[in-house]
């Protein structure tokens, strides 16, 4: 019995490394959507590395293929990286909007660019940024500028005064950058502010007269797109009894600022807050499906994850049939 109890420990111990070295030196993940196309296939199971852009000492080791986590409880630091993020990389990402999903995007902006869309043609500082090659597009047309999606990154807030555009028809932005200030007053974006606020970890409030809510970037949708838990809606706003609110819910308003507190004081005591890290701007090589940047906005620093390197097996997740042509297909 002893050997046998001994035995467990060792394979425990062993099962741990190998989860510890999969959070901080290789990813081993398979591509779950069409979205970077023709490049990058979904069923393609890539190799990533972790320390192309600094290796980073992971606060959960998850187990693969499930939700399931397990505390480390190590600091919270990177170490330094090899690389620089930068325009028309390939990057591995936790997906803003629900951690527990790895994406996959190229990087088309960096901190401190200026990005607008125009007949779904991307300009980076004034520059036309090409269609990487194996990019594509689906639809021979494009949306025109009087088609408002209002579920765009920025779209129309509850008072309409919101971006007005749509996947191919985007109005400038400037992606923010660490040292970048903005104001909190009655006329700041909230949008664009608050996800940056809790991304950089500041704990975000609206209190107005007996109730309180809680902002988070965490998204129900994406949550119970991963889950299959419809009881999840229950906790955000507009629900009874709800206690958590999203920075991009049509339900607040610009009145309502005035009511925020960030990490315990009144937004009316604090002047501006400064942007700890920088941000990047995301989007999908299969123009057309994809759910990147233009809908969710920037990608923090702290979310950067590696590079995919190579391509170790593919399948068809419709026939599951293997793929073997794409063994060892490096993604461009």
């Amino acid at each position: 019995m002893k050997k046998i109890i001994s035995e467990i420990k060792s394979l425990l111990g062993l099962i741990l490394i190998v989860l510890f070295l999969k959070e901080t030196v290789v990813e081993l993940y398979i591509v779950p959507t069409t979205s970077m196309e023709r490049n990058i296939l979904k069923g393609d199971m890539l190799v990533g590395s972790r320390f192309a852009y600094g290796m980073k000492l992971p606060q959960k080791i998850w187990v693969p293929f499930t939700a399931i986590s397990i505390p480390t409880f190590l600091p919270d630091y990177r170490f330094p990286a090899f690389k620089r993020v930068e325009r028309g990389d390939v990057v591995v990402f936790e997906y803003p909007r629900d951690i527990v999903y790895k994406y996959v995007k190229r990087c088309i902006g960096i901190a401190g660019d200026r990005i607008r869309i125009e007949d779904r043609k991307v300009y980076v500082n004034g520059a036309i940024s090409e269609l990487p090659d194996g990019g594509q597009f689906l639809s021979s047309s494009y949306s025109e500028k009087d088609i408002i999606d209002q579920d765009i990154f920025l779209g129309a807030k509850g008072d309409n005064s919101g971006v007005s555009g749509n996947k191919d028809q985007y109005p400038e932005i400037i992606i923010p950058k660490k040292g970048d200030s903005f104001l909190l007053d009655k006329s700041m974006d909230w949008q664009l502010v608050i996800p940056i606020l809790l991304y950089e970890g500041n704990k975000v409030e609206l209190i107005y007269k007996e109730t309180k809510f809680a902002f988070t970037n965490e998204s129900p949708r994406d949550i119970f797109r991963r889950t299959g838990d419809r009881s999840i809606f229950k906790a955000y706003v507009p629900t009874d009894g709800a206690t958590l609110i999203n920075p991009w819910s049509p339900m607040f308003k610009k009145e309502y600022i005035q009511h925020l507190y960030i990490n315990g004081t009144s937004i009316t005591d604090i002047d501006s807050y400064e942007v700890q890290q920088d941000y990047f701007w995301m989007m999908g090589d299969n123009r057309d499906n994809s759910e990147d940047s233009r809908y969710w906005g920037f990608v923090p620093e702290s979310h950067i994850l590696g590079q995919p390197v190579i391509t170790w097996f593919s399948i068809n997740l419709d026939s599951y049939a293997p793929r073997i042509s794409r063994i060892g297909k490096i993604p461009n």
